[in-house]
């Protein structure tokens, strides 16, 4: 018996919906114009990202929630012709062979399907741009080797209203560690739209990149290799972020001077992280680059988020490790500390004098535990040295 399902009110569709398999939902958003607005407004509400892995693969995850979930691998081969086991899926311009297995754990439907097509990288291509199309909200990683891939994927993502996250990285299968000088610049063009930027790809000494009258807005974006990042570069286009974190990045004390200014005259930038090379930052100190800074104040204690300092929230930090520093308007202010090998800027911060007074309970309760320790090591070397030695008669 015909089930019709586009005639089932709308949170019977949706309940249906939720319960079907990406797979299934994509089949029937496929079928017509009426489909696939009904399955588009049916999965709305749920968070989706996408991972695109250079002709490799395509993931889709979809949270429900209630925290459960569906994900979706096309695993891509261009093997023809197809095993005799797989059936045939029709999908726009594309006739393909699939086969699928699926498993379940802790509420996540995971179905892998091996996706056989004499042209993988167009049909990659469009199964990308049909997803899109189904959702006006997505975020991206994407695993590409290329220049030119990476400008045929963004405009078949054009279509999305906003783009949350694009994290692009070297794939795994690729063992070419070279420097990708053309493919960087062109994501840091191509990909602006995104709120959140991950770009881990190494880039040549030589690398440029134009400083443009635009500066860069994402909520927070990531770099791996960041040498080339000069102070105007950073005081010009990154200062607009809310969350910037630079690796491999050496800045000069005069650098962080200049930064630090330029933060105080107005910025939105919440949280800053610069990782430099090796140790370069270890061991430094803070006092030479805020003396030129008006209204900088040294902190000795401070509680500060978890991210920014690994495993650990209340930090004593030593003289000349950490400054307090405020924006004109007397509105923002921000922590600005030396940790590790890290420089770190956040306005998540807490200080004064309860800090102070739990820093002192945490030294003194470290301090007793000490002197124990001490005393258990004095009394087993007591024991040991008059121990009683065996009486004979």
């Amino acid at each position: 018996m015909t089930i019709r399902l586009l005639r089932f009110p709308f949170l019977v569709q949706k309940q249906i919906f939720e319960e079907m398999g990406l797979l299934e939902a994509l089949s029937i958003a496929m079928l017509s114009k009426k489909s696939q607005a009904t399955v588009r407004a049916c999965l709305r509400h749920h968070k989706y990202h996408l991972r695109y892995v250079d002709d490799q693969n395509i993931r889709v995850e979809r949270k429900l929630p209630n925290g459960n979930g569906h994900i979706l691998v096309l695993l891509l081969n261009d093997r023809t012709p197809p095993p005799v086991s797989f059936q045939l899926w029709r999908f726009g311009n594309h006739e393909v062979a699939i086969k699928s297995k699926s498993k379940e754990s802790n509420g996540v439907i995971a179905t892998f399907t091996n996706v056989v097509s004499d042209n993988i990288s167009n049909f990659a291509t469009e199964i990308l741009q049909y997803l899109s199309s189904l959702r006006p909200k997505l975020s991206l990683t994407l695993g590409i080797s290329n220049a030119e891939k990476i400008r045929r994927i963004m405009k078949s993502v054009e279509s999305v209203e906003e783009i949350k996250k694009i994290s692009v990285l070297r794939p795994s299968w690729n063992s070419n560690k070279s420097p990708h000088d053309e493919l960087v610049k062109l994501v840091l063009d191509e990909c602006q739209r995104a709120k959140n930027l991950s770009v881990s790809i190494p880039t040549s000494d030589n690398f440029v990149y134009p400083i443009t009258t635009m500066p860069f807005n994402f909520d927070s974006i990531f770099m791996s290799t960041a040498r080339w990042v000069s102070r105007e570069h950073f005081i010009k286009m990154f200062l607009s972020c809310k969350k910037v974190q630079l690796q491999w990045k050496n800045f000069t004390d005069e650098d962080l001077t200049a930064i630090f200014k330029s933060w105080t005259e107005g910025s939105r930038l919440e949280y800053l992280e610069l990782e430099g090379t090796f140790d370069f930052y270890r061991g430094k100190k803070l006092g030479g680059v805020f003396r030129g800074i008006p209204g900088a104040a040294p902190v000795r204690n401070a509680i500060v988020p978890g991210w920014s300092i690994p495993n650990s929230e209340v930090v004593s930090f030593g003289g000349g490790k950490c400054y307090r520093v405020q924006q004109r308007d007397g509105q923002t202010t921000a922590l600005v500390c030396i940790n590790y090998k890290s420089v770190i800027l956040t306005t998540d911060f807490k200080i004064g004098k309860e800090v102070d007074d739990m820093v002192a309970r945490i030294e003194e309760e470290e301090r007793l535990r000490r002197e124990e320790h001490f005393a258990r090591i004095a009394e087993r070397q007591y024991m040991g040295r008059h121990r009683l030695e065996p009486f004979f008669l």
